[in-house]
């Protein structure tokens, strides 16, 4: 096996390992990923995303691409197909990555949460450096869901559907969530307004966290009308809600205001069609987890995001 750039592949020639990758998100969590994967056969044609194929003769067993944007580096999809997919082969492939990523003087910092499909590969990326932070991928079936309890809102606060004039808002109380955060160093993102509203944005418009679904987010304002909370909402595939983000200015937690939105937007998923809900949480951020599980939710997979720093020494 040999470790090629990703500028002398083709979509067809990795054609088979996005067959199978494809399948693997489907099964295993409920996501069909075909508008992701165009978006990435639509670089790798263009010869603009910069990675890896891994190659025996002229057949293509696997890929990894990553992402710089300095001060970051995004270490994005790896996948090897299932009879080739050891160890040494995820290593050889993302050893290249982590590499072309640390040798841009520029990048201070890279981030990944790569779903290992086929294989474990914490161990790779700790042994170059990296924190694993350890996360849930979580399941809930809305026949299942507290929809006819009629959670009551607290005092002081209402709920609305999203509209376009929240964005900024929202932004500003999903920063406002992380200061204090067990979360907040783990997305440069959480850092920042400006990074917070450039993950925002990059929810609602890109294909990464599924389709962006405005009829079922929601935001809870206060009596001064501020947007107190946030719910962001998306489609990932038919019949599959997931929630890529649930965020509450510091101030209006523990009242409630979680719960309230959840058992609004699984009424109107139902509503929509949706049957199952899934979302994504930080073991380490035990408050939500715990409220996940009390409404229903349970584990479908485990998974990480990986954080590594350049030394300043």
């Amino acid at each position: 096996m040999q470790v090629l750039p990703l500028a002398v592949a083709s979509p067809a020639l990795l054609e088979d390992v996005f067959f199978e990758e494809l399948e693997d998100w489907r099964t295993q969590l409920h996501w069909d990923y075909q508008a992701a994967v165009a978006l990435i056969k639509r670089h790798v044609s263009c010869r603009t995303l910069p990675g890896f194929f891994l190659a025996n003769g002229s057949r293509a067993l696997g890929y990894c691409y990553y992402v710089v944007a300095p001060p970051l580096g995004y270490l994005g999809n790896v996948y090897v197909s299932r009879p080739h997919a050891s160890l040494s082969a995820y290593e050889l492939l993302l050893t290249s990555a982590v590499r072309a990523l640390q040798a841009h003087e520029e990048v201070r910092r890279i981030e990944s949460q790569v779903f290992g499909f086929n294989c474990d590969v914490a161990s790779i990326l700790t042994r170059a450096g990296f924190n694993a932070l350890s996360r849930y991928f979580m399941t809930l079936p809305l026949s299942q869901a507290p929809i006819a309890e009629g959670v009551p809102i607290p005092p002081g606060f209402r709920i609305a559907a999203w509209e376009r004039g929240y964005f900024l808002p929202a932004a500003d109380a999903i920063y406002d969530s992380y200061l204090e955060s067990a979360d907040h160093e783990m997305c440069y993102d959480y850092q920042s307004r400006d990074g917070c509203t450039r993950f925002l944005r990059n929810l609602i418009e890109n294909p990464g966290c599924g389709k962006f679904s405005p009829e079922t987010s929601r935001v809870a304002l206060d009596a001064a009308g501020r947007v107190s909370a946030v719910l962001v909402t998306s489609v990932i595939s038919r019949g599959t809600g997931m929630i890529p983000q649930i965020s509450i200015r510091r101030e209006s937690q523990g009242k409630g205001l979680g719960t309230a939105l959840l058992e609004r937007y699984f009424r109107a998923a139902h509503a929509q069609g949706v049957e199952k809900v899934t979302l994504s949480v930080s073991a380490q951020n035990q408050r939500a987890r715990q409220l996940y599980l009390r409404l229903g939710f349970r584990d479908t997979k485990e998974f990480y995001a990986f954080i590594w720093n350049r030394s300043e020494a």
